[in-house]
């Protein structure tokens, strides 16, 4: 599904519009964007768009998972992906993007804008990062990863927020690069709690989202 095309307000073609974007679909970006998703039948809801990059770079492709819960023992990371992308694709709400964001700026005013490798963009009025703990390239925002609190590497990282996962207004980060230790359980939780934090601010009240098919 492509991402709404701009008409009167300037964008183009190869411009998609969302209410959040997510940069990264490991299994922290993949988790926050199920869970806005599963919102998608709630009034308050009114429409909203989630749209995913993935630059297909995500750690876990490298797994094999035995003590993560819910998960068959055994089960290869790219097969759990795979399973996480078919789950988003159940929700009209839900872009996936492949390509590389290489950079995400804030517009005049509130909204963000990311451009990807291949010149398209993505204007969202607010932004997750879910790029992992490993690497920083995304360029045009005023913040800069410090060493990662949870893992015993000089070389990983994490981005640092209020505690709720929150950088600045409409800004937040999830998975390891805000600070979780390095288990599937953990990136993917951080996901979902950024998701709930969103869902209870478009709700105007303290939320969260049960899956009811």
């Amino acid at each position: 599904m492509a991402g709404r095309a701009a008409g009167g307000n300037g964008m183009t073609a190869s411009t998609h519009a969302a209410d959040v974007l997510i940069i990264g679909g490991g299994a922290g970006g993949l988790s926050c964007a199920i869970t806005i998703a599963s919102a998608e039948t709630r009034k308050w809801f009114a429409g909203r768009r989630v749209i995913v990059v993935d630059d297909g770079t995500s750690d876990l492709k490298k797994a094999r998972l035995f003590n993560a819960p819910g998960v068959e023992p055994g089960m290869l990371g790219t097969e759990l992906l795979e399973g996480m992308e078919q789950q988003l694709a159940r929700y009209e709400s839900a872009t996936i993007l492949r390509g590389t964001v290489q950079r995400a700026e804030r517009l005049p005013g509130r909204r963000f804008i990311a451009t990807l490798e291949s010149g398209e963009e993505v204007v969202a009025e607010e932004l997750v990062l879910a790029t992992g703990y490993k690497r920083w390239d995304v360029e045009g925002l005023d913040h800069v990863p410090e060493p990662h609190p949870r893992i015993g590497k000089a070389n990983r990282i994490h981005l640092p927020h209020d505690g709720c996962y929150r950088i600045e207004p409409d800004l937040h980060v999830a998975g390891l690069l805000a600070g979780g230790s390095s288990q599937f359980a953990i990136a993917a939780g951080i996901g979902a709690q950024v998701a709930v934090e969103v869902l209870s601010r478009w709700a105007g009240r303290a939320t969260h989202v049960h899956d009811n098919a």
